[in-house]
């Protein structure tokens, strides 16, 4: 991370965070979390990272190059883009400057956001256009002003809940909250629970969430431990991450089939680009279920830049 200065807030381990803001009510069914990234970096200096987001993104990169590796090509890309929900390691580089800001998906506010259900989008990111995309851009034009940035961002969702109208999907909130607190419950007791079969279940978590009920319990548990060996776990919820696993070979497995590595590759793992949206993840946490909890254990409150920390 050499050249690197954080000035959205950093951990205590130094690593570049996000500034992140809960949302307001009148649009809290839709989106989870806002964001802003701002990552200083020579002009010409080069990251390969890769980002893992449970539920699907809409980002704004501004500044710097950006490109993704599509069937191991590299393509470009620029402004507003929706990124579906990504079951494995999405390769993505910069070079310059790492700035984004842009908002979490909420599953149950997926049509919100897009026509086509979730899984058609999983995995795969498109460019927004046209007026929706206009107002992204607005929102984000002086993204060094942050809360400008946040307050524009908040209004033009909710402008966009209220043209849509699509109401959030309570089937898809309440299995929000068993991957995010249980992840490791079986799916059958789940559906029955909410009074479903496990085929109706599947279909509604696919059109909101863009994977299987399985591969969302399992990549939520991933991201708990993955969490936890960044120093950025939540305070009476992440606390047995680790109990989940079976043995170390089960562990093992599930690091390779998310990221592509071992434990111990990860923990040595830079991943400039992967933490700060892993670190979003877990405020959205923080606040839901530690709410007692006032500022981020994790987070370098004395070393951050320019006072910049949420």
């Amino acid at each position: 991370m050499a050249g690197a200065i954080p000035r959205t807030g950093a951990s205590l381990g130094g690593a570049p965070l996000s500034l992140s803001r809960t949302p307001p009510g009148a649009i809290a069914d839709h989106v989870a979390r806002f964001f802003v990234t701002i990552i200083e970096r020579p002009e010409d200096a080069l990251l390969e990272d890769f980002l893992l987001h449970e539920y699907a993104y809409v980002r704004v990169p501004l500044i710097g190059t950006w490109e993704t590796s599509i069937d191991g090509v590299w393509t470009g890309y620029e402004g507003p883009m929706l990124f579906g929900a990504q079951q494995r390691r999405f390769e993505v580089r910069c070079r310059g400057p790492v700035v984004a800001a842009g908002f979490m998906i909420r599953p149950g506010g997926w049509f919100t956001f897009c026509d086509e259900p979730a899984d058609a989008m999983a995995d795969r990111l498109v460019p927004i256009g046209g007026d929706w995309g206009a107002a992204l851009r607005w929102a984000t034009a002086d993204i060094y002003d942050h809360e400008q940035t946040f307050a524009r961002m908040e209004q033009v969702v909710h402008e966009r809940v209220i043209v849509r109208a699509a109401p959030a999907d309570p089937v898809s909130a309440a299995f929000e909250r068993v991957a995010r607190v249980d992840p490791v419950r079986p799916v059958a007791e789940i559906a029955a629970e909410f009074g479903m079969s496990g085929r109706r279940l599947d279909r509604a978590v696919r059109a909101h969430f863009g994977h299987l009920p399985k591969t969302v319990l399992r990549r939520s548990r991933f991201l708990d431990m993955a969490a936890v060996m960044r120093g950025l776990a939540v305070p009476t919820a992440d606390e047995l991450a680790e109990l989940r696993f079976y043995d170390a070979s089960h562990l093992n497995r599930e690091f390779r089939e998310f990221v592509g590595m071992t434990p111990a590759q990860f923990r040595r793992s830079a991943t400039m680009l992967f933490t700060p949206g892993l670190e979003v993840r877990q405020q959205r946490k923080r606040v839901d279920l530690a709410p007692h909890v006032v500022a981020a254990p994790w987070r370098d409150e004395g070393g951050a830049r320019d006072g910049m920390v949420a």
